[in-house]
């Protein structure tokens, strides 16, 4: 655990001192706006050293909350990894323990699996990219990364759990955003998940909610049939 929350946090932090980042045109003309905002605050009588110490102070928590939001992130990222391996064998527990007579057969393969997830992903990562200058505004920057990881963590674990339970028309239908329950699951999941420790059970535990939450959606449509 110390290992991998050392590699997730120093891999952002490599990121954030990158030559890539702080050359970058747009990294810079916010950096020259934020300068000259400085200058004029600083100019003000009286309390002109007082705002740019409240704006300086507000500005460093909000890099340090979006940088706990990335470094997160990472950890997560390599904590889905690995439960992506265990995923049959925790649903197999969760059907023999509290669903035995429910059968599933699923649909899919495991590479394609990797291509979809490893797509999105790349997704993701260009829109985050292409809304950089989005890091730079307070509140909404830590919206905005909330926001792409939650995309990226609902739809790796719908589809992780989804292609071994059910058949393809019923997965198609169930990572639907009309199914409130388990987005609103997967939100509180995610959201505990700026708690370091969190991020390295919250896969495991979300693909248990999942696989539960799909098998009492099969249960149910068998009684209704």
């Amino acid at each position: 655990m110390v290992l991998v929350s050392l590699m997730g946090y120093s891999a952002f932090a490599l990121f954030l001192s990158s030559d890539w980042l702080l050359q970058n045109p747009v990294v810079l003309e916010v950096e020259a706006a934020a300068t000259s905002t400085e200058q004029w605050l600083a100019g003000l009588p009286l309390v002109g050293g007082l705002l740019v110490w409240i704006v300086g102070f507000l500005m460093t928590v909000m890099v340090g909350l979006v940088g706990l939001l990335m470094g997160s992130y990472l950890v997560l990222l390599m904590a889905m990894v690995i439960t992506g391996f265990m995923t049959d064998s925790l649903i197999k527990v969760v059907r023999d323990r509290h669903y035995p007579e429910q059968e599933y057969f699923g649909h899919g393969h495991f590479f394609g699996l990797i291509m979809q997830i490893t797509g999105f992903g790349l997704l993701m990562l260009l829109v985050m990219l292409l809304g950089l200058p989005l890091f730079f505004i307070p509140v909404i920057n830590l919206l905005w990364v909330w926001l792409l990881g939650f995309l990226f963590f609902r739809y790796a674990l719908l589809l992780d759990v989804g292609q071994v339970i059910l058949k393809e028309p019923d997965f198609r239908e169930a990572k639907s955003w009309r199914h409130w329950v388990p987005t609103g699951g997967l939100m509180i999941l995610y959201t505990l998940t700026l708690v370091p420790l969190v991020s390295f059970f919250a896969p495991v535990i979300g693909v248990i909610y999942l696989a539960h939450w799909m098998f009492e959606g099969q249960q149910a449509k068998g009684t209704s049939g």
